[in-house]
């Protein structure tokens, strides 16, 4: 069983290591040409310094998953107005379906509901399956689809609704 805790500055070089391989991995689900877009995307120095300032920020809720001192899930966040919404969540493709994301996902609602939350927020493509039956079996509801959304792709808005 995996172990979730806060990022640290000193996690970041084997958090992006992680972070790339789940988008590798990704391919099974998403185009080639959305998977590349995003490791493009994460190679660039300017964006990898503005994740590290996102990492010290306060309303950044950013954690991993750690199994035997390897990192082998993330989940990426913030909080603006009372919701707090994920980013990113995902876990190496072998430590799938052996609840690293639900531990993710379960300490992500806490570090909402310390924050005074009121909802907790995502969007996921729907071509996601695993994902999409991760945010639903733990409570998280429809709120929109967002048609050729996101670098063409469809995306639903899934919320979570705290007490």
């Amino acid at each position: 069983m995996s172990e979730v805790r806060i990022v640290t500055v000193n996690d970041f070089e084997e958090l992006l290591k992680c972070y790339i391989e789940i988008w590798e991995s990704l391919r099974e689900w998403l185009p080639d040409s959305f998977v590349d877009a995003e490791l493009e995307h994460v190679h660039q120095t300017e964006r990898q310094e503005r994740f590290k300032q996102r990492i010290k920020s306060r309303d950044g809720i950013f954690l991993v998953a750690e199994e035997d001192n390897e990192i082998v899930g993330v989940a990426l966040g913030q909080e603006s107005g009372g919701v707090c919404t994920i980013g990113f969540l995902g876990a190496k493709k072998e430590h799938r379906r052996k609840g690293v994301g639900t531990g993710l996902l379960d300490r992500f609602v806490k570090e909402a509901k310390k924050r005074k939350a009121h909802k907790v927020s995502l969007r996921t493509s729907p071509n996601l399956l695993p994902a999409v039956k991760l945010y639903v079996n733990n409570g998280f509801i429809p709120e929109g689809f967002l048609r050729k959304h996101i670098r063409g792709l469809d995306v639903i808005v899934y919320s979570k609704f705290l007490e």
